[in-house]
C-alpha cells in the first residue's frame, strides 16, 4: 500500500527576545528555584493548514557572568498561524537576552 504525501511547507527564523521588552523578567532577584518565566508570540509568515511540527533552538545569548548560565527555551500553544516561546531561567542567573532560531514543518 503506498500514501501519498503531502507536500511539506517549512518556515524558518530568528527572534531576539531581551530586557527591552515589556515584562523581561529574566533579570532579577534569585528565585530559589522558581524558574523566571517570559513569553512572547512568534506569528508565521502565511499559516499552515494544519499546526505545524516546531523546532526551537538557541543561537545566542546575553547573560552576566556572575552565576551560572541557566536557560531554558520551549515552543507552546503552536498552531496554523504561531507559536509562543517559552523562555526561563532559575536561582541567580541573570539574563540580558536570548536569540532563538526556530523551524516549523508541516503542510
Amino acid at each position: 500500500m503506498t500514501t501519498a504525501v503531502t507536500p511539506l511547507q517549512m518556515l524558518a527564523g530568528t527572534n531576539h527576545f531581551g530586557k527591552a521588552q515589556p515584562h523581561w523578567n529574566l533579570l532579577g532577584p534569585p528565585s530559589e528555584g522558581i524558574d523566571r518565566e517570559f513569553s512572547a508570540r512568534v506569528d508565521f509568515e502565511r499559516e499552515f493548514n494544519s499546526p505545524p511540527v516546531v523546532h526551537i533552538g538557541i543561537a545566542g545569548l546575553d547573560v552576566e557572568g556572575s552565576d551560572a548560565v541557566r536557560v531554558r527555551v520551549r515552543a507552546r500553544h503552536i498552531d496554523r498561524a504561531g507559536f509562543t516561546v517559552l523562555l526561563s531561567t532559575w536561582f541567580g542567573s541573570q539574563v540580558h537576552g536570548v536569540d532563538v532560531n526556530w523551524i516549523a514543518l508541516g503542510t
